[in-house]
């Protein structure tokens, strides 16, 4: 008997990605996240490339932004970065211009995060894309359906 042999019902491995039986698949919500995961980071690299934001970077800004003197442990918990990992990109940004580290004045051992004008410009012109960019990911969705899987998420992962 041939290696080359597959199991009955196997499909070839020159057989085209979608006529593949995926069903299982999708009904695992595990895997449909991941995929749809990869479509928002492929689709945010093409539209925010200009701005040279990156899905993390872009989540940093507007946590600073939101929360000006937020320390660096408590953006590395709320983002599930490991704090060696996020003290790279801070250092990257505020060698860049973008923040700045400021010793809290209650701990002076504490350091807190603030955006520079430079920092503020640029995540304001994210955000300018941001409903844009949202508006065309979720086109396939109703606008009822796109703030039911906004509640769903948000009430799976609370943060």
């Amino acid at each position: 008997m041939s290696s080359r042999t597959t199991r009955p019902g196997a499909k070839s491995a020159s057989q085209p990605e979608n006529s593949l039986d995926l069903r299982a698949l999708q009904r695992t919500p595990g895997f449909m996240l991941r995929l749809a995961q990869l479509k928002f980071f492929e689709g945010f690299y093409e539209e925010f490339a200009a701005l040279g934001l990156t899905p993390a970077t872009y989540a940093i800004f507007v946590v600073i932004r939101d929360n000006p003197g937020v320390p660096p442990s408590s953006l590395a918990s709320l983002l599930r970065l490991r704090l060696p990992n996020l003290i790279k990109i801070l250092n990257e940004l505020e060698s860049s211009g973008f923040i700045k580290r400021n010793r809290s004045k209650s701990d002076r051992r504490a350091v807190e995060l603030m955006l520079t004008p430079k920092g503020a410009k640029l995540i304001h012109d994210g955000a300018s894309l941001t409903e844009p960019y949202n508006r065309k990911m979720l086109a396939a969705l109703t606008e009822a359906e796109q703030r039911t899987l906004l509640d769903l998420l948000n009430r799976m992962l609370p943060l």
